[in-house]
């Protein structure tokens, strides 16, 4: 699946249409990614089952805007996590938020306690606000925080059954 959001869209539309191949080359440097893909988000909030929130050193705080990250990390809003448990198991969590009498969201002290009361062992914040939902099975699992229901987004992670 492609998608794409701003500026991209006029590229992607211009470029791609239903059965035409494209192919694209990208490197990750140091990665040898095998069969794995890679996924966007950030900060890390566990490391080996402590602590380790890491938003100053990856950038998720702006001189020029201090309140940002007040607002993105220390109030409580929707998430969207991913963890690892010791066994390897992989955990994918949603936390709804921003609905008043059903849920309030986390910040991000209290995402790394959800994940590690989950029993991961590593775990990252993947996005949040208005962004966070979760499908299972084709169902929509998560109450959307924007007044219109559902965002639409530029990316999703897809887990199927099978190898």
């Amino acid at each position: 699946m492609l998608a794409a959001t701003g500026d991209a869209v006029g590229w992607l539309r211009a470029h791609a249409s239903p059965g035409r191949r494209l192919s694209f080359e990208e490197a990750v440097a140091g990665a040898s990614l095998g069969n794995a893909g890679v996924v966007n988000g950030g900060p890390r909030l566990l490391r080996s089952g402590a602590f380790a929130i890491t938003a100053f050193t990856e950038g998720f705080h702006y001189v020029e805007d201090p309140g940002f990250y007040y607002r993105f990390g220390v109030r409580r809003n929707p998430r969207t996590l991913a963890g690892v448990q010791p066994d390897g198991a992989l955990l994918l969590v949603a936390v709804d938020g921003r609905a008043p009498g059903y849920s309030a969201g986390a910040s991000f002290e209290e995402s790394a306690g959800i994940m590690r009361a989950l029993g991961a062992r590593d775990a990252v914040n993947l996005d949040g606000g208005g962004s966070t939902g979760m499908t299972v099975g084709g169902g929509l699992v998560t109450r959307p925080s924007d007044a219109t229901g559902e965002r639409p987004i530029g990316e999703a992670l897809v887990v199927r059954a099978g190898g």
